[in-house]
């Protein structure tokens, strides 16, 4: 604050003064400021290329015809842009094209690596109902029933039931098919419930 009681002199050798006393902290805190800006400037640059990398090569892994370079490009993606969702992205397509094909054991190795490594709620959700799907196809009725059995979001019940319908039947559980049919039916939209309805025909009319 100056001080209007004191002549200009005696006011710039306050100033020269306090500069002695602060000036090297003064410079610090700007020159902390400055990096402190291009740091951080940096880090979107960086952010920007990693994601812009991460999503040409998902979209090579989706329109190459080369299933080597598809490969490459997957675990590339799984082991430097893990935290893209282009990962989990490519993983789960990965896995829908091994399940098509019943090459199962890729298929739930793809859906765990998203389960595990993925930090969208969304593509973990999507990758166990998918996980449980290719776990009740094969015979690991346990662990299918234990993911179909955790909390989702509304829009999975209807296929969640129809998983747990389908393991509860090949165990020969025919109540216990039928009330999850029924409940699968129930919670379908759009009226996506015609092989369901097959399937709770198929245990027959009951007692």
């Amino acid at each position: 604050m100056i001080d209007y009681n004191k002549t200009d002199n005696e006011q710039a050798e306050d100033i020269k003064n306090w500069w002695k006393e602060n000036g090297l902290s003064v410079v610090a805190g700007i020159a902390l400021a400055i990096a402190a800006l291009f740091g951080w400037e940096y880090w979107q640059k960086y952010q920007i290329t990693q994601m812009e990398t991460a999503s040409s090569l998902y979209n090579t892994t989706q329109t190459t015809a080369d299933a080597a370079i598809a490969t490459k490009n997957l675990e590339q993606l799984q082991s430097e842009y893990a935290k893209s969702p282009y990962a989990a992205l490519a993983s789960l397509e990965t896995a829908k094209q091994h399940a098509e094909q019943g090459e199962y054991e890729p298929a739930s190795a793809a859906l765990r690596w998203v389960i595990e490594h993925s930090q969208d709620p969304d593509l973990k959700n999507a990758a166990s109902v998918r996980l449980a799907r290719v776990l009740a196809a094969t015979a690991q009725y346990d662990e299918a029933l234990q993911l179909a059995s955790q909390t989702y979001a509304t829009s999975y019940e209807s296929v969640l039931e129809e998983i747990k319908g389908d393991i509860y039947s090949a165990q020969n559980k025919v109540e216990d098919a039928r009330k999850a049919y029924e409940r699968a039916i129930l919670a379908a939209k759009n009226g996506s419930n015609e092989l369901i309805k097959i399937k709770l025909d198929n245990l027959g009319k009951g007692a």
